[in-house]
């Protein structure tokens, strides 16, 4: 099998772009592939999320609901808000959300609580997304020289 690092790929595997670095690929039936653990994506993506300096979109929104496994309603219910609501944030797509600020800080610690379950880690992201409001949209980057397939 032939393999190669792609310096950059955008991967639209997870409903939204996600820039990834140094990327390992793989050649299967001709064709150029990354060669990654998409679990382990998925879980490197919610932590940058979490992070993310600018607003979330709809397209990432349903990503976190759906990488819980929770339905609108579940969703709803954990963050106190409508069903319709998720609906309508969902359906911004790649846009940003019209989401308040004290729900969208509420959804990013409960990405860190529920992943990594680390005080310190709640403590620091909260501190982080005190400084300043999200407003504008951009991608996630994720290098990933330092991770195995």
């Amino acid at each position: 099998m032939e393999k190669k690092i792609q310096k950059t790929f955008i991967d639209e595997g997870l409903g939204f772009p996600v820039v990834l670095l140094n990327v390992p690929m793989i050649k299967i039936r001709g064709k150029w592939t990354p060669d990654i653990n998409y679990n382990a994506l998925s879980k490197m993506v919610l932590l940058a999320l979490s992070e993310k300096p600018v607003k979330l979109s709809g397209d990432e929104i349903r990503f976190v609901r759906q990488h819980f496994e929770m339905t609108l309603a579940e969703f709803a219910e954990r963050f106190g808000v409508s069903h319709a609501a998720v609906i309508k944030w969902e359906k911004c797509k790649e846009e940003p959300t019209k989401m308040s600020w004290a729900t969208e800080k509420d959804l990013r610690l409960f990405i860190v609580y529920s992943l990594l379950n680390k005080p310190s880690k709640l403590r620091n992201l909260y501190e982080l997304l005190e400084k300043e409001k999200a407003e504008s949209k951009r991608k996630i980057k994720l290098d990933l020289s330092q991770t195995a397939a």
